[in-house]
Order: structure tokens, then sequence, then C-alpha cells
């Protein structure tokens, strides 16, 4: 099926604009990718992921001097229409494991009512085995700071949690869960406590919907866009992504076809949607290695989602 998988470009009859992010790597020789997006009025706020590794042949190769530890910071870069201003961004203090992947890993960024914090993948966290969980810190956007980072637990973990798609003071947890969305809600009667929710039905193939990037409100419901995993006859995998739609009740109603960015039979993976006004901005990362920018129409996502029959 990769093999004719159309670009977005494609669908949408050449209908967006697509740009790198201008960042620098935490450190030289570091990469840059995975970017994650909130609008901020006019503005576009972006968390980009800078590690040291670089996938070869399928396998992550770190320097010598890293002696087999996967290392992560964070970038916190503010697009505007003059350009891009970044920071690198000081990580919240925890205790650790000894675990080999350190860092937070493909944050979420989001703004509440309260301000702004991410959700993120954390596998050195004291108190856990090394498989990945999800941790929530503040963010204070002025210096840059991450801090009371807490690693979410209940008695529902899979194996590994990831890609919490954030939704208000919340997450969509799945797409398709013993055929329903599912979504963790924060209750609002006790301050850091959350509930699972069962929300609308969903068809069979929303149980393959991976996250990705933020929940947003579109068109009198929910936009988000997810990824499928798929493996190729080489051992390598691919990631393609599709936008999808949730009306008032998160009953998933609408979906699109299958695209990939700017690479076919690639791992791109979005972790960032956002709108201002009319415009839809997705931030996505290619092969670990590079952070890109799409823009596009609302119109233009509308006529590319199709009602699920």
């Amino acid at each position: 099926r990769t093999w004719y998988t159309q670009s977005l470009s494609g669908i949408t009859g050449g209908q967006l604009h697509v740009e790198r992010i201008a960042c620098e790597p935490a450190h030289p020789g570091w990469s840059t990718f995975n970017p994650t997006i909130a609008a901020d009025g006019d503005r576009l706020l972006a968390i980009v992921r800078s590690s040291n590794y670089r996938i070869e042949n399928g396998r992550y190769v770190m320097p010598e001097e890293d002696a087999g530890v996967i290392r992560t910071e964070n970038i916190l870069v503010e697009i505007g229409e003059t350009g891009s201003r970044q920071q690198v961004i000081v990580p919240p203090a925890y205790e650790t494991n000894g675990y080999p992947v350190s860092g937070l890993e493909d944050c979420r960024l989001r703004k509440t009512p309260v301000g702004w914090s991410v959700s993120a993948t954390v596998r050195d966290a004291e108190g856990w085995d090394g498989r990945c969980r999800i941790g929530v810190a503040k963010l204070n956007v002025e210096d840059g700071r991450l801090h009371g980072l807490r690693v979410l637990d209940w008695e529902g973990l899979q194996d590994h949690e990831k890609n919490w798609m954030p939704l208000g003071d919340g997450w969509l947890y799945a797409c398709g869960h013993n055929g329903h969305t599912v979504t963790i809600d924060a209750d609002p009667d006790m301050p850091g406590v959350y509930e699972v929710r069962q929300r609308g039905p969903a068809p069979p193939l929303a149980a393959g919907f991976r996250g990705g990037g933020q929940v947003v409100p579109f068109r009198g419901g929910w936009l988000g866009i997810v990824h499928e995993v798929s493996h190729l006859d080489t051992g390598r995998r691919a990631y393609e992504h599709r936008f999808v739609w949730w009306d008032e009740t998160l009953t998933l109603r609408k979906w699109s076809p299958l695209f990939f960015f700017v690479e076919r039979q690639s791992i791109e993976f979005a972790a960032g949607l956002a709108t201002i006004d009319d415009t839809v901005f997705v931030s996505f990362g290619v092969n670990d290695a590079e952070a890109w920018l799409c823009r596009l129409k609302g119109g233009a996502v509308w006529d590319l989602l199709q009602p699920i029959s």
C-alpha cells in the first residue's frame, strides 16, 4: 500500500506550504526533529526535540562519549512573521533510575487556563523500570524552564504509554479502544486527578491509529492528526498520516485518506496541530533528523475529510 500513498500536497492540489523549522540543535552534532506546536494569539510556540543519536540501517547510533545512552534535550522556539527565536529548555529536576534513555521525549505542548505545560515520554524517572511512561510538567515560557514533573500512574497502564494527544485539560488516549474513543479528563473537583472515559463509537480501523498532535476545535467538532505504522519488506517501518474529525460528542465521524508530507515510505511523525483563524498548522519530524512545519487553509482540510459509513 505504501508505494501508492499520495503526498499531502497531491491530495490537496498543492494548497499548502511546507518549510523546515529554523532551529539550531541543543549541542553540535545533535539532530532536531519531532516538533510540537501550539497557538499563542497570532504566533506559534514550538518545542523541537534535539537528540544525540542518528539512525543507521534501523539502528540507533550514539557518540562514543555518551556510552550508549540516548540523550534528549528540548528547544523552545517562537515562530512569528519576522522569523523565529529559540532557547534550550531547562529540564525539570527529578530523580533518575539509570535507564540509558535520558530526557523528555516527543513533548506535546499545550496551553490551559492555568498556563503552559507539556506531556512527554519519560523512561528514566526513579520508581519506574524504563518502560515508556507519560510525564507532565509545567512550562515557564518566559525563561524556558520546565518544573514539577509528574509521571502519571493508573491501573490500566499498557506495557508502553506514548503519544497521548492533548485535549483541553486532558488527553485523547485512544481513537479506537474496544470500539470507542477514550479520553483522560481532568477532574474539575479534584486538582491533579484524572479519569478515564469512554466516548463515542469508533470503527475497527481506528484501533490502529496512533497519537499525533493536539486535538483542536474545528468546524463545530474536534480535529486531530494521527499516524499508522506499516512494516516494509526491508524490515524498516513507515509512518503515514491522516486527519480525523470527531463531532461535539467525540464520536469519530470523518477521516482523510492516508498521506505523507515530504518523503514516501519513511518515518514522518506529526507531534503538533494548531489553528490560527482559518489556517491549520501541522508540525512534524522526518526520520528523527529533521523538523518541519506545514500550513494549509481550513477549507482544504475540511474538503479532505470523508464521512465514515
